[in-house]
């Protein structure tokens, strides 16, 4: 390693610092998750325009994070950690004075290009400023504080939204990044990796950016218009034909940022596979269940981000615990378990009746929360088993990147099938009360479920009151639906683990090791 700043790094203001960093990154999914509907209402953006609200952060942010690695190693640790900051300080502006949705997602993107440059830097100044025996102790610290974080998120983002204003979800970033730049400035050594490559796979963080925005550009017009299929299907056979293009690529890049060597490790492919299927059905569910409880249970933000407190916290301690159970339990019965609760939160969930109100849906909460909080944790663990220590910032960038890319998907999937069975069911309950296009599509806009008394024109009480009921269904319907036909993928990991994790046997009774959920 090169030093360029004659101060050693200080670890304990450099774990701060890094703490910091991971607190802001987590919280901003789910602080902004519970912003949509009101965000929306706002900025006169239907639900599948909100979704890019969040799927946009994770695109960019899965689309960069290994490329973002290689780029500290070679520029300088502290610098990209200081550039990344300033970004993601001017990106969070930007989002919270947006005037127009569209604004706001050139902020989200930028806010997760920040995010990538952050945090492989990040990981890289821990692993440099504490010893071995001390490293695994900081790493513990990261998991604890991304939990808390992630936990807070709808508290603070319910507050801020109810309170003061959804621009605050952003603004209040602004002072936490000064701490980050203030104390990275004076405690922290820069550092770079001396003799690796300064070729950057710029072919294939393009290519992979092209493929995965025109599948979510093609899921987002699938449940428009019908005049919109055509393109839509137009959309994701260009994003087919890009991800094989993308293959080809990483073939011929020596410094690729998929390494075929390290997934052709099964448990490391399979780590990589589960992730993309754990982020798609995680973040697939927070959204459509924020959704719900704003539109069907007419909770504010402030309620809404208290309701989903529980999962948070739940989600966070059972992830942290999972790593403790690895020296007791084989871990692809550990990752089983996690699966079966989740698939089983799931299910349940979806024959709740929306009668029985929030109550009904704690108990299914906590199941998902028991299954996802592990599984992270766990399939981080299992990928960086399978391979040499040495590989284990590019492969945790990997498993980030399949996490992030499965959940912009999710959310994508989330909003397109909502809208469709939302739009389907609604059509055939309304087909005998004379409303306008006009009419129709004002109760598919965010915040429908409080504007259903201004649809009167020409109508009578009774008339109205069926709308209002056709419009209750027709959500619960389609919240259901939509988490029924995802049960089959907590499923899906389960085999995953069954049929390849089994074969590596350096992944039993294996201890969590440089990994941060």
């Amino acid at each position: 390693m090169r030093s360029s700043s004659p101060r050693p790094t200080n670890p304990r203001f450099a774990l701060l610092v890094i703490a910091v960093v991971f607190a802001i990154l987590n919280a901003d999914i789910t602080t902004v998750n519970v912003a949509l509907v009101t965000l929306g209402k706002d900025l006169h953006a239907d639900l599948g325009d909100l979704q890019w609200g969040l799927n946009s952060y994770m695109l960019a942010f899965a689309a960069l994070i290994v490329a973002a690695g290689r780029v500290a190693d070679v520029f300088g640790r502290r610098r990209c950690l200081l550039a990344g900051a300033i970004l993601f300080a001017l990106a969070s502006l930007l989002c919270g004075i947006a005037p127009t949705l569209l604004i706001l997602v050139i902020g989200r993107i930028l806010q997760g290009a920040a995010g990538a440059l952050m945090v492989p830097a990040g990981m890289a100044i821990i692993s440099g400023a504490y010893g071995t025996e001390q490293r695994a102790s900081a790493l513990g610290i990261l998991v604890g504080v991304s939990g808390v974080a992630q936990s807070m998120g709808p508290l603070l983002g319910g507050f801020l939204t109810a309170e003061v204003s959804w621009r605050w979800v952003f603004f209040i970033n602004l002072p936490l990044v000064a701490v980050i730049m203030v104390v990275s400035v004076r405690s922290i050594q820069e550092s770079r990796a001396e003799n690796t490559s300064h070729r950057i796979d710029i072919a294939g963080v393009l290519t992979l950016a092209a493929a995965l925005t025109s599948l979510l550009l093609g899921l987002d017009a699938i449940a428009g218009p019908d005049n919109d299929r055509m393109a839509a299907f137009g959309l994701i056979a260009l994003s087919l034909v890009l991800f094989v293009i993308f293959t080809f690529v990483e073939r011929r890049t020596d410094n690729a940022i998929l390494d075929g060597k390290l997934l052709q490790r099964p448990a490391f492919l399979c780590s990589c596979v589960a992730s993309f299927l754990l982020g798609f059905v995680f973040f697939l569910f927070l959204f459509i269940t924020a959704v719900y409880l704003q539109e069907r249970l007419g909770y504010n933000a402030l309620t809404a981000g208290i309701a989903l407190a529980p999962l948070s916290l739940v989600l966070a301690v059972t992830g942290i615990m999972s790593g403790r159970l690895t020296n007791r339990f084989p871990l692809p019965t550990l990752l089983i378990v996690s699966c079966v609760s989740l698939a089983s939160g799931l299910m349940i969930l979806s024959f709740v009746p929306a009668s029985y109100g929030y109550i009904g849906m704690v108990f299914p909460f906590l199941l998902i929360a028991a299954g996802v909080g592990p599984g992270f944790t766990l399939l981080n663990t299992a990928g960086l088993a399978a391979i040499p220590s040495e590989r284990s910032g590019q492969a945790t960038g990997m498993i980030y990147m399949f996490r992030f890319a499965g959940g912009a998907i999710g959310v994508s999937a989330a909003s397109a099938l909502h809208s469709a069975l939302f739009h389907r069911q609604l059509v055939f309950r309304l087909s005998e009360t004379p409303l306008s296009f006009a009419q129709q599509r004002l109760l598919e806009q965010p915040g429908a479920a409080e504007r259903i008394g201004q649809i009167d024109s020409g109508l009578v009480t009774s008339q109205v009151e069926q709308i209002r009921q056709a419009f209750y269904e027709s959500f619960v319907a389609a919240f259901t639906g939509t988490l029924r036909l995802n049960v089959i993928l907590p499923i899906a990991i389960a085999i995953l683990a069954m049929m390849l994790l089994e074969k590596d046997q350096g992944i039993k009774n294996t201890t969590t090791r440089d990994v941060v959920g």
